[in-house]
């Protein structure tokens, strides 16, 4: 029969174990995790200038530029292994032939069960306010590039936001980190930044389109238990083909600053 004082102290550390354990494992996965997002968003910068070249070649066009860096990002992007139904995991990139395998389930550029890309491009500049006029708008013409302002000189450049939507891979830092960073229903002593439902609302219609739903896909995608985080990185380079307003989604003003509430 075990004396008195030792079953106490049995009971002690079971306490102190239950504790402290989820705290050392999370210390644990959140480091992988948070490695794991820095390798992302340094990526991210480099897949920004691969698609900001692309753009400048050809004619600003959106769908090259996010295929670009979708090349760039191959290697940290989860695809799904044995079909539809089998599991997700980070596949490497280490040959020709293992590029090209995961090319090929991932050039679509949609992620699985989630309604969002893997790799959105948002053209910040030139706007419609700088190089309104005809259809087309040449990089090489005098008038254009003549630097007779800081207005005028900057609109031959093509500026650009790559946004990488990030899962986060690692069990449990997963769930931590997101409802850390974006989450609404945990207190805000917890939480990166405040999000008022109305200020909510109207990012949601602007980013996304439409009225507002109520629920971005984000928070759709965390209700699904995949827990995203967008990384973004902007780059910005003169244009080495005419831009055609008519093709090219040209923004009326810079749609590149969004509040920090989102």
């Amino acid at each position: 029969m075990v004396p008195p004082p030792l079953r106490k102290q049995s009971g002690q550390a079971a306490v102190e174990s239950a504790i402290i354990l989820p705290l050392f494992v999370f210390l644990i996965l959140g480091t992988l995790q948070l490695g794991l997002m820095h390798q992302a968003r340094l990526l991210t910068k480099y897949a920004a200038y691969k698609a900001v070249r692309a753009g400048s070649l050809h004619n600003a066009k959106v769908e090259k530029m996010e295929a670009a860096a979708l090349a760039v990002l191959l290697p940290i992007l989860s695809a799904r292994s044995g079909g539809a139904n089998g599991a997700e995991y980070v596949r490497p990139v280490g040959s020709g032939q293992e590029f090209a395998q995961k090319w090929n389930e991932l050039r679509n550029n949609k992620m699985q069960g989630v309604d969002l890309k893997y790799a959105e491009v948002t053209i910040c500049g030139p706007s419609k306010e700088e190089i309104s006029g005809s259809d087309e708008f040449d990089f090489d013409l005098p008038g254009n590039i003549e630097p007779s302002g800081w207005r005028q000189n900057h609109r031959t450049k093509l500026r650009i936001q790559v946004t990488l939507n990030y899962r986060l891979v690692i069990p449990f830092a997963d769930w931590v980190i997101y409802q850390s960073a974006r989450a609404r229903e945990i207190p805000m002593m917890l939480r990166m930044g405040k999000v008022k439902s109305e200020e909510q609302d109207k990012v949601k219609r602007r980013k996304f389109g439409g009225a507002a739903t109520g629920e971005s896909p984000y928070e759709s995608a965390a209700g699904k238990g995949v827990y995203i985080m967008p990384i973004r990185a902007t780059y910005n380079m003169r244009m080495q083909s005419a831009i055609y307003l008519n093709s090219a989604p040209i923004p009326d003003k810079n749609a590149c600053i969004l509040p920090f509430s989102y």
